[in-house]
């Protein structure tokens, strides 16, 4: 994923494609982990479940599913049941992507409470308005 550099450090666009990139794969396993998806199903899906916050391109998309079967992490297989238009690819995670997500989920859920205390000094403000925002959405 390439990150965008309009203003540099004081774009907000900026901090959400790092924030992105570092989000990515994991988001991909959490689609994965709920059942069988194609690559467009897979960004429409990224998209609901983080209002939009969080969607990367077809660009990234493609190449972390293709890494995903390459290593072993999921399956592919052609789509049939499509009459009159082009095949899809669908995507099933193997028992070893299932592993590597609930691994990247611990990992990120060990993680944050460390990222939170650190940006905000022990203040749970940060907290209020996390739910502030999803309310919203």
């Amino acid at each position: 994923m390439k990150i965008r550099n309009l203003n540099g450090l004081t774009d907000s666009d900026y901090w959400k494609s790092l924030i992105n990139i570092g989000l990515t794969k994991l988001l991909v396993l959490k689609v994965l982990s709920t059942g069988s998806n194609h690559g467009y199903g897979v960004l429409k899906e990224l998209e609901s479940i983080t209002s939009g916050c969080c969607v990367p391109t077809f660009g990234t998309i493609y190449p972390i599913l293709k890494e995903l079967t390459k290593n072993g992490y999921a399956d592919v297989k052609e789509d049939t049941q499509l009459k009159g238009a082009q095949k899809r690819r669908v995507y099933t995670l193997t028992p070893l992507g299932v592993e590597a997500y609930e691994v990247a989920l611990e990992a990120w859920r060990s993680t944050i409470p460390y990222i939170y205390k650190a940006i905000e000094n022990d203040d749970l403000l940060f907290l209020k308005d996390i739910k502030m925002r999803l309310m919203k959405k």
